[in-house]
């Protein structure tokens, strides 16, 4: 009987090593897995290093245009690019009761100068607003966001990638023969809108915003807004970042 005791014992720790195993087994094919689909979103997320040349290339020489999109995606862009950055702010110089731009604490943690004195940001409604940025701002955005497209979370690198395509867009449209001084009346629309037929109320000449990861690219001709700080530009119009292989229009 003491043997047969003994016999189940070894035979029950036995057992219990391979279920064990088996079941290392099954995590590390599991963590191999999700590896691989990290690594294929990381893949796919990677901006070259020969198309982000060119593209700074073309967008470090231009005056200004303009980004619409809507408060939350410029915060995230923001901070990529500056360090620092509240939803509600409309400059980026000091403001003392904190309401629309920054106080001395935040104006110490800007990596980078935003150069975004009072009128160069304007809201509208359903937090969707209009930025006015230099050429210069344009091109530490798109680097920052080369950056966060190489992110270890599939995610942020996606989020990363799809405002990096958006924003570079409008390098497609320059015409570097032509004379300086022909880029403010540039409209890069950032978020894409739902169509009609989701949209349940109207807000003005702006139609709802959607998540940027589910909503393919839609764009409708937007009335551009003067600017009170800088002259009028002779032409005006806006980019409709290109989708799924087709063409940027020419202006």
């Amino acid at each position: 009987m003491l043997r047969t005791l003994v016999e189940q014992y070894v035979e029950g720790r036995r057992h219990k090593r391979d279920l064990a195993n088996r079941r290392w087994q099954q995590e590390e094919r599991w963590r191999e897995e999700d590896r691989a689909v990290d690594l294929a979103a990381r893949a796919a997320n990677e901006i070259s290093a020969g198309r982000h040349g060119e593209v700074m290339r073309r967008l470090a020489g231009i005056s200004y245009v303009t980004l619409r999109c809507h408060e939350d995606t410029w915060t995230f862009m923001a901070r990529a690019a500056f360090g620092v950055w509240k939803p509600f702010w409309t400059q980026s110089t000091y403001d003392a009761g904190n309401r629309a731009g920054p106080d001395g604490r935040h104006l110490g943690l800007f990596t980078a100068n935003p150069n975004l004195p009072k009128g160069r940001i304007t809201k509208d409604a359903d937090g969707m607003q209009d930025v006015f940025v230099s050429g210069h701002n344009l091109v530490r955005i798109l680097d920052a966001l080369r950056t966060v497209a190489r992110s270890d979370e599939p995610a942020r690198g996606a989020q990363g990638k799809t405002l990096y395509e958006k924003v570079s867009a409008v390098a497609g449209m320059i015409d570097l023969a032509e004379p300086a001084g022909r880029t403010t009346g540039f409209v890069v629309r950032i978020d894409d809108s739902l169509g009609e037929r989701h949209t349940h109320k109207s807000s003005g000449t702006l139609t709802t915003s959607a998540v940027l990861a589910t909503t393919p690219v839609r764009a409708t001709a937007v009335p551009h807004r003067d600017k009170p700080t800088l002259p009028a530009s002779p032409r005006r119009c806006e980019v409709v970042p290109p989708f799924r292989g087709d063409a940027p229009s020419s202006f």
